[in-house]
Parts: structure tokens; C-alpha cells; sequence
């Protein structure tokens, strides 16, 4: 298990390098496009060639026609320096009917954003459409555009059906690290916000726009965006939105486009391990369908800037809607760490949805407490049966979750937060950053894991209770000696020392008998760790099968 996890993370650190050190190691230039040309088109250009773009100040670029091969894209990266754009035109650059093409602004060591697009007067900063696929933008920085950062779909049109969704898929956008700032619309902009249907005035018509197969956006960061910061929509299978940084989302309150991250119709992703900062919308909004998970995010103080004397304008750290097809949906939110939202730490409004799983969040400070007590941590219209919800750290003081130094925004624990080691283990094998989960016995509530060597069971201390195991080496059959008085029901796990949960349930204990036995003679021979607990109480225990 602990070479799994050690390779998982290697995966990640893999995954989310992307081709930027094959790149660097490629120099040959197929063509050099100098300062005067704006227009690049590919017609003639093999699959496989490197593109080169002569550093310097340039009006916008349009790349057309650019046709590499799965295994040997296209690359069009700066050269001898940064490429500096700067334009009213419509966009800074249109990648127009490409397959296979990589536009990187890592061609030159030392430059982190080697393609910077400075102003849009009149557009946005990238766009991806005329049924482009298997795209992929990095190390791009973007600001002061009129509207979207980056736009990535094709808009079926009165004179132009192509991209309807019987004709037309786009497949494998990649987006990764990127820095947009001061953008007058949506950060990212990617797939049709029209899913069930897109009218077209001009012929009388409505058609279904495009999907997307495979999204992966990933280690952007997003400051001072006019509406939503990252928008993702139709994007109906294996889509990923992962260690991004949101700051500052939703700065023209507009209402119906202000959250830091949100899923559309149509849309499966799994989205975990963002940072979503300062924001005047909710944190994450999810309107997407399937079988979803939502982890490991960071979300501080979302819309508590939005209009602060209005608490009838409710802002939430994550709200999940219905989902616009009406499909049913099963959604996990776990392992989040929500702070100080305007009103309510979760808002779930998704009747529709079955098998929902809210479990280790740490929510604190909802700023509607006051008027809906306990609510505002899980406000819902769920029925018992469509959902869990447990393990959460929920608490109106945030000085309760012993967070190392929240006042300059760090969210990781200490090693005697209340957190550590209180989560239902088994669900997310590593935490925000990337470290692995659990670190010790159990694993921790929130989007951190301690690291700390004493972040241990033990070290919690003052709700321990005294609850005895025997015989211990045992051949099978332990006995638990419980606290007699009144009944109560307790909680057990049991993990071997990996932190695989093997068993889990409840136990009850009774005055008049206070033994309890578990039949643990199905395991091999080996160390095992036992956790009894409740709201308040625990105990552990380290179980030796000699059988």
C-alpha cells in the first residue's frame, strides 16, 4: 500500500509536468514565425514539427490548420524570449480547426510564462474553436481582457452545423499552468453553457452544442476575474480540475456568474485539491451529473465581500444545484476545509440526486449561523435516505480547529487540532498537498494531513476513554471491555498498518453488559488497529493476530 501511494504521487508530479521537459529538450525549429506575421497556418506542416515564435511585441496570432498526430503533436512554443502580445483585435490567440497542437510557452529556460497576452481591447485572451480537439495551452499568462481568459468550444451556428453534437466532439483539452489576472468575464471558459439545448434566432432553431471527452485543467492560477473563475460545462467524460489557485473570483457581482470554480450541465468532473481565495461567489457551484467527487479544496471567505449587509444574498463555500438534464446524480464532498462563508458551508439543493456522501469536511464560521444555528454548516432539501453525512468538523470559532496560523492563511493543523486523526478513513489516499493520507493510524478531517511526527492518536488526550481489549496477541476472538452506565453507541474501525480499513460498524453498550466481541479470526496473522469512538470519546488500540 505504501508503494502504491508513492507511485500515485510520482503519477501526479508526472501528469502535472505534461510535455514541458520533452520540450525543452527539442530545439529544432520547423519555421520561425517572425514579428510581422500573425497568421501561422498549417496546412503544409507535418505532424511532429516544432513552430517557433520570435520573442517580442506582436498584435494577436492565428494559428489555422495545424494537423499533428496522437503520439507526435504539433509545437508552437516562444522563441530567443517571451512573446508579448498586445491587441484590439477580438482575441490575443485563436487556435482555429487544429488536432494535436501544443501551444507552450516553456521554449525558453527561465521564462515560466514564455506566451504573455497583456490586452484584449475587444475579445479574450485564447481561444479554441472551429472544431479544434486534442489541444493543449501551458505556461500562457493572461490579463486585461473584455471578456474570457480562455474560451475552449465551437458554437453551432445558422450557417454552420459542424458542431452539433451529433457531428462533433472535442476531445483531450489541456489546460495546466497558466496565470490569468484582471479578466472582464470568466477566467476559463470551456464547453457550452448550453447543454440541453442552444437557440439560434437568426434560423428559428435549437441544437445541442458539442461535448468534450477528457479535461484536464490543472495548476492555473486565477486572480480578479468579472465573473466565474473557471467554468466548465458539457463536458461529459473524464474531466479533471485539480490544484488550481482562484483569488478574487466574481468582482462585477454579477448574479448567475459568481463562484470561483463551476461544473455545468452536462459535465462529470472531479474536482479536488483548489484553493479558492477572497471571492465574492460561492466557492464551488456543481450542476453536473454522475457519480462526482468533490475533495481536498481549500475554500476561505467566499462571498463574504459580496454586498456584507445583505444576508438575504446568500453565498456559499459549496452549493450543488440540480443538474440541468435532470440526470440523476450521486456526488462525494469530502475532505474539504470551508472558512467563513457568507452564509452556509454546503448548500445542497440537488432533490434528485441519490447516495450523496458528505463526510471529514472541516466547515467553521458560516456566516448565517446566527439566524440558522446548525444549518448553516449543511443546509439541504435532502431526505434521510439520499445521503451520509458524518465525520465533520463543524464549529463556530475558528480558533477550535487549531489550524497552524489562520490568520495568515494556512489551514494545515497542528498536531493536537481536534482534525487529526478523526476522519473515516479509506476515501482520499493523499491531502491539498499531495502528501499522503493517512499519515498515521487514521487520517485526518479537512484538506490537510498533519506531517507532524506527533500528529498521533495519542496526542489528542483529553477525550480518551478507557476501554480494555483482550486476550491481545489473540487467535481470533477479541473481547472489548466497555464503560458501563447508561447505553451508548459507538463507532469502530479496524485498519491493518497501511490504514486499509478492513472492518467498520457500531457497538453498543449496555449497563448490565458491558462485553463486546470481535470475531477477527477471518484476518491473516499480522498487526492490526482498532479505533472506538463517538462525537465526543475514542479509543485504540494496537490488535496482534497469532492465528
Amino acid at each position: 500500500m505504501k508503494i502504491l501511494k508513492i507511485l500515485g504521487l510520482y503519477a501526479l508530479i508526472f501528469f502535472a509536468t505534461g510535455i514541458s521537459a520533452d520540450l525543452n529538450a527539442q530545439s529544432n525549429c520547423y519555421v520561425i514565425v517572425p514579428l510581422s506575421q500573425n497568421v501561422i497556418d498549417g496546412s503544409a506542416i507535418p505532424p511532429g514539427s516544432i513552430i517557433c515564435v520570435e520573442a517580442g511585441n506582436r498584435d494577436y496570432l492565428l494559428i489555422r490548420n495545424m494537423t499533428g498526430n496522437l503520439g507526435s503533436p504539433i509545437i508552437i512554443k516562444n522563441f530567443n524570449g517571451a512573446v508579448v502580445i498586445q491587441t484590439t483585435h477580438y482575441y490575443g490567440i485563436k487556435l482555429s480547426n487544429c488536432s494535436n497542437v501544443v501551444l507552450s510557452g516553456s521554449g525558453v529556460a527561465g521564462i515560466h510564462y514564455g506566451f504573455n497576452i497583456t490586452g484584449v481591447s475587444n475579445g479574450v485572451g485564447i481561444t479554441i474553436d472551429d472544431l479544434s480537439t486534442h489541444t493543449e495551452v501551458n505556461h500562457v499568462k493572461i490579463s486585461n481582457t473584455k471578456f474570457s481568459g480562455i474560451i475552449a468550444k465551437t458554437d453551432p451556428s445558422c450557417t454552420n452545423f459542424s458542431a452539433t453534437r451529433e457531428k462533433f466532439t472535442m476531445y483531450d483539452l489541456k489546460i495546466n499552468n497558466c496565470y490569468l489576472h484582471d479578466i472582464g468575464d470568466e477566467g476559463f471558459y470551456i464547453g457550452s453553457s448550453k447543454y440541453t439545448g442552444q437557440y439560434l434566432p437568426s434560423c428559428d432553431t435549437t441544437v445541442l452544442p458539442h461535448l468534450i471527452e477528457g479535461v484536464y485543467i490543472h495548476d492555473n492560477i486565477i486572480e480578479r476575474t468579472g465573473w466565474d473563475g473557471l467554468q466548465v460545462s458539457s463536458s461529459s467524460k473524464n474531466c479533471f480540475v485539480h490544484n488550481n489557485r482562484i483569488s478574487f473570483d466574481s468582482q462585477r457581482e454579477t448574479q448567475d456568474q459568481m463562484s470561483g470554480i463551476i461544473i455545468g450541465g452536462g459535465s462529470q468532473c472531479d474536482c479536488y485539491n483548489n484553493i479558492v481565495l477572497d471571492g465574492k461567489g460561492d466557492g464551488i457551484d456543481y450542476f453536473g451529473s454522475g457519480n462526482q467527487k468533490i475533495y481536498n479544496n481549500l475554500i476561505v471567505r467566499p462571498g463574504k465581500s459580496f454586498q456584507p449587509a445583505n444576508p438575504n444574498l446568500m453565498k456559499h463555500g459549496i452549493y450543488i444545484g440540480n443538474a440541468v438534464d435532470q440526470m440523476m446524480t450521486s456526488l462525494q464532498l469530502v475532505h474539504n476545509t470551508i472558512v467563513a462563508p457568507k452564509s452556509t458551508g454546503i448548500r445542497f439543493v440537488n432533490a434528485g440526486s441519490m447516495q450523496n456522501k458528505i463526510y471529514n469536511n472541516i466547515i467553521t464560521e458560516p456566516g448565517s449561523f446566527g439566524t440558522m444555528g446548525e444549518s448553516a454548516y449543511f443546509l439541504h432539501n435532502l431526505a434521510s435516505s439520499q445521503y451520509e453525512f458524518s465525520h465533520n468538523l463543524l464549529n463556530n470559532s475558528i480558533e477550535v480547529n487549531q489550524f497552524i496560523n489562520y490568520q495568515s492563511d494556512n489551514y494545515e493543523l497542528k498536531p493536537g487540532s481536534p482534525a487529526v486523526n478523526a476522519a473515516k478513513p479509506g476515501i482520499i489516499v493523499f491531502d491539498l498537498n499531495n502528501n499522503p493520507r493517512p499519515h498515521n493510524l487514521l487520517p485526518d478531517i479537512g484538506a490537510f494531513e498533519s506531517q507532524d511526527p506527533f500528529a498521533s492518536t495519542e496526542e489528542l488526550g483529553t477525550n480518551k476513554i478507557d476501554i480494555n481489549a483482550f486476550p491481545n496477541p489473540s487467535s481470533g476472538i477479541v473481547y472489548l471491555i466497555l464503560p458501563d452506565g447508561k447505553a451508548q453507541k459507538f463507532q469502530f474501525h479496524l485498519t491493518d498498518v497501511n490504514g486499509l480499513m478492513l472492518l467498520n460498524g457500531q457497538l453498543m453498550t449496555e449497563s448490565e453488559n458491558k462485553y463486546q466481541k470481535l470475531d477477527l479470526s477471518a484476518l491473516k496473522p499480522g498487526i492490526y488497529f482498532l479505533k472506538l469512538f463517538d462525537n465526543v470519546t475514542y479509543s485504540t488500540h494496537k490488535i496482534i493476530l497469532t492465528h
